[in-house]
């Protein structure tokens, strides 16, 4: 494949298709392409698509339409979930050239070069591609240097009323945990990542084909050399047992910081969402996290506006919202999608209710949060260093603690992206949700 070939890639959605993203650009390098930012000309452009909600489809449709104006003689490639939909749906996008669902991704590299044949055929005499001069890779740094994310699961067999996932992404699988380790050995050695996100669409779901726990991959996974931190994403609430929960305090590179979806805080609702799960299971649940692992924060996600909630059930929400002390909520608005038994639902609650909702539970998950990380001042927490910034005569750097707490800290000399320090909690930011601290040790 000639060398002088470009492309460039925009994902939107979860950290799964973030995970999908970085493979897809390590083959494309391998075969000798040359990664430049988003949103200017290339040889392929690869929009990596998220469906789950109204808004995350129409920008993924936005992003192929911006690819070809870009690139007008490019090849544009529309993968992820608004690819499988779709395709299921038999639809088509006249701005794409390839249109390749999640089950298309595993031999999509194939597909690519097979388009892009004619313009390697068409250069073979030497001349360059008309995209190939003045840019130069420009990856996500944090992602490539510190913190990388790892699929260990695919699938989901839930089918909440208001989800297209299980749709999009099939049915749970687990990858074995063979091949976990050889690609978290090769992220850390190859790639210098300190710290891992497993990551994968029901997570908690993994190795339950083999009668495995996700515990088991952890414990693995922990053995790397030179690993820092084993961070999780999102987990599911009904495939977390006590006793699995229990079993975190063995686990010591388990980064104490669990996102839990929950989705609501009102019985009825969840009934109707088919989450499979009370408030009461949810909150023992918690409790249980927050006795193994005392310095544990916990993040959610709560869906607002689902069909038929009523001003009762979000107060209901927003109370539990405030009983729970969730380190952070990401709330979102219900979004009809297609296919999903809560589609057509009524009584259907107007858009405008539901971004009220949404503003109302971020306005509570700001004021948890400075409540929340009160009880970490004064505490000295490791802290992965992200960015390190010349300011003035000295650096400026900023960084995550093992529980998920944002830090900015000031030295005299830079620190290296990618080492962990100790810091000491000082205060919290006066400009959003950060804490200041003192470095205290390397």
């Amino acid at each position: 494949m000639s060398k002088d070939l470009t492309f460039s890639v925009a994902t939107l959605g979860c950290k799964v298709n973030q995970y999908d993203s970085w493979r897809l650009c390590r083959q494309l390098r391998e075969y000798g392409f040359r990664q430049v930012p988003f949103g200017v000309p290339a040889d392929v452009v690869i929009i990596n698509s998220c469906t789950v909600t109204h808004v995350a489809d129409a920008k993924s449709r936005k992003m192929v339409s911006r690819a070809r104006a870009a690139s007008p003689s490019g090849l544009v490639v529309l993968t992820g979930c608004s690819a499988e939909l779709l395709n299921r749906q038999g639809s088509t996008l006249p701005a794409a050239d390839l249109i390749a669902g999640n089950a298309e991704k595993e031999d999509l590299i194939r597909l690519i070069l097979e388009k892009v044949e004619t313009l390697t055929s068409a250069r073979s005499s030497g001349a360059h591609s008309p995209y190939g001069d003045d840019y130069v890779d420009d990856p996500d740094g944090v992602h490539e240097r510190i913190r990388g994310f790892l699929k260990v699961q695919e699938g989901c067999d839930k089918f909440c009323t208001f989800c297209v996932l299980p749709y999009t992404r099939g049915a749970p699988r687990s990858k074995p945990i063979g091949d976990v380790l050889e690609e978290a050995t090769e992220m850390v050695s190859l790639f210098g990542f300190r710290e891992i996100v497993l990551t994968g669409v029901c997570l908690s779901l993994w190795g339950k084909e083999w009668g495995l726990s996700l515990n088991d991959l952890i414990a693995q996974v922990q053995t790397v050399p030179g690993l820092l931190r084993i961070r999780l994403s999102s987990l599911d609430p009904r495939d977390l047992s006590p006793d699995l929960v229990r079993r975190w305090a063995d686990l010591p590179l388990l980064a104490p910081h669990f996102h839990i979806s929950l989705q609501s805080g009102d019985d009825e609702v969840l009934t109707n969402m088919g989450r499979g799960h009370t408030t009461a299971y949810y909150e023992r649940l918690i409790e249980t996290v927050r006795e193994t692992v005392p310095d544990a924060t916990i993040t959610t996600d709560i869906l607002t506006g689902f069909p038929g909630e009523t001003d009762r059930q979000f107060e209901n929400t927003v109370n539990f919202v405030r009983k729970m002390n969730f380190l952070k909520v990401h709330a979102f608005r219900f979004s009809p999608r297609p296919g999903t038994p809560a589609a057509d639902w009524k009584p259907f609650v107007p858009p405008s209710v539901a971004q009220e909702r949404c503003q109302r539970l971020t306005d509570v998950s700001r004021q948890n949060w400075r409540k929340v990380v009160q009880r970490f001042m004064g505490q000295e927490r490791p802290v992965l260093v992200e960015r390190s910034d010349q300011c003035g005569n000295g650096w400026a750097n900023s960084g995550l603690t093992d529980n998920y707490l944002r830090v900015r800290w000031q030295t005299a000399d830079p620190r290296l992206p990618g080492s962990l320090v100790t810091v000491l909690l000082d205060r919290v930011g006066q400009e959003g949700e950060w804490i200041v601290g003192q470095e205290v040790g390397v």
